[in-house]
């Protein structure tokens, strides 16, 4: 009978154990590394993805390092990269997002809120679908996601991450697929990143990117953290990212989430006539 009930013990300390793995946790900060591959016939969007993303001017690739300070409402991503070094801290608070850009010299920025970002996305969303961009997905909805897990795993940074494949079916029946790698030992809480790097922005940003990623559909539904991807789309976009630091509550001063000086940032309101033309095509491109 005692060697009965010490069984019993272990088992049940096994299985609590067990459930209790995974950690929510608030405070981090995640390193990561990612690089793109660029088509070499860049047209409006270069990762093809749902919801528009913004399209880079030339073919090539570029590289890119991410550091991530999450601490309670404060999220801060900054992004070094041979086009320039972008911050992005999120204040869900205040439902404020600024976003900050330095390159050749300038130092500028923009800060929004979740209303005025939502009517932004409004507006651009009627201007595709005036384009007869969005003829048949009138409620822009999100693509259907499917999550195929695996028993194969790596080790990143660390960490025993498991594969999983995220297949995509788009409003046309095109189906692509994302590799991603996710560690099951931890989680940021509900509305929080779910990856190590989001292509700059980790967030919504201005977009409100859908689940998380950088045109990637469906990480919301991993169980886990994200701690790489890769992505290859249909036109030749190619795009992979993998954490290469994990710090779980570290100490972070609040001033790490302070705008830096020298930097000129003004309301989204008095930049939207510049995110707009930069949407609209050059009519007298060829009158030159």
């Amino acid at each position: 009978m005692k060697r009965l009930s010490a069984l019993l013990v272990l088992f049940t300390g096994y299985v609590i154990t067990g459930f209790a793995q995974q950690r929510t946790v608030e405070t981090a900060i995640i390193k990561s590394a990612t690089t793109i591959s660029f088509p070499q016939n860049i047209n409006r969007n270069a990762g093809g993805d749902e919801d528009g993303g913004a399209g880079f001017g030339a073919a090539g690739g570029m590289e890119s390092k991410s550091t991530v300070y999450v601490k309670g409402d404060m999220i801060k991503t900054y992004n070094e990269s041979d086009f320039g070094n972008t911050t992005v801290i999120i204040d869900k608070k205040n439902k404020k997002t600024t976003t900050l850009t330095e390159a050749m010299g300038r130092k500028t920025g923009f800060y929004s809120t979740e209303a005025e970002e939502a009517a932004m996305r409004q507006r651009m969303d009627s201007m595709r679908q005036a384009r007869g961009q969005q003829e048949n997905n009138p409620n822009n909805q999100a693509p259907e996601t499917e999550i195929i897990n695996s028993n194969e795993t790596k080790k990143i940074a660390g960490y025993t991450c498991k594969k999983a494949v995220i297949q995509t079916k788009s409003r046309q029946g095109v189906i692509t697929e994302a590799v991603v790698w996710y560690t099951p030992d931890f989680k940021m809480p509900p509305g929080y990143p779910v990856a190590g790097n989001t292509g700059g922005g980790f967030g919504r940003g201005m977009r409100g990117q859908r689940g998380g990623g950088f045109g990637i559909s469906g990480l919301d539904k991993i169980d886990g953290f994200v701690m790489g991807y890769e992505v290859k789309r249909p036109n030749g976009f190619e795009m992979s990212m993998e954490v290469t630091k994990v710090t779980l509550n570290p100490a972070i001063e609040d001033k790490v989430f302070e705008i830096p000086k020298g930097f000129v940032v003004k309301p989204i309101t008095e930049m939207r006539g510049q995110f707009e033309q930069g949407r609209r095509p050059n009519r007298n491109a060829g009158n030159n």
